[in-house]
């Protein structure tokens, strides 16, 4: 069970090692729906409170942990953004995407972003980094 032991505007957050949760609630959206990019303000915030808390590094960069937020709070969204996208991923990759995408919708309510040696999905919103500005363009305020 986990311990909420932070919050950011009201979204409950908690940290373990090598791991951050977020609740994935009406809260959490609502901020999202706010004017700007919350996604990658709250990023910032996580690795901060995370290093205050832990004494060390989340070994995540901030917008591969901004879209993974994004990922899971607009899943459709993502999904549609992805094919979109589809000149700009190989087909491997994109396969290796939709086959984790798929995955991640049975696990929506917690988002649990964990670093490489801990979080076997890791490596697809890293993949997506370099894409971070189209996809943060596409969900206008909604980022």
């Amino acid at each position: 069970m986990l311990e909420w032991n932070d919050t950011y505007v009201n979204i409950l957050l908690c940290y373990s090692d090598k791991m951050v949760h977020i609740n994935c609630d009406e809260t959490l959206m609502n901020y999202l729906a706010l004017p700007g990019n919350g996604a990658v303000e709250l990023a910032k915030y996580i690795k901060e409170s995370y290093k205050r808390e832990k004494g060390v590094e989340l070994a995540i960069t901030v917008d591969s942990l901004a879209i993974e937020i994004l990922a899971h709070a607009y899943l459709d969204q993502f999904a549609d953004t992805i094919e979109k996208l589809n000149n700009k991923i190989s087909k491997k990759k994109k396969n290796e995407v939709v086959r984790v995408m798929e995955k991640i919708k049975d696990r929506t309510e917690i988002i649990d972003c964990g670093e490489r040696s801990v979080d076997n999905n890791r490596f697809v919103w890293d993949l997506l980094k370099p894409l971070a500005p189209v996809i943060y363009l596409m969900l206008g305020k909604h980022a």
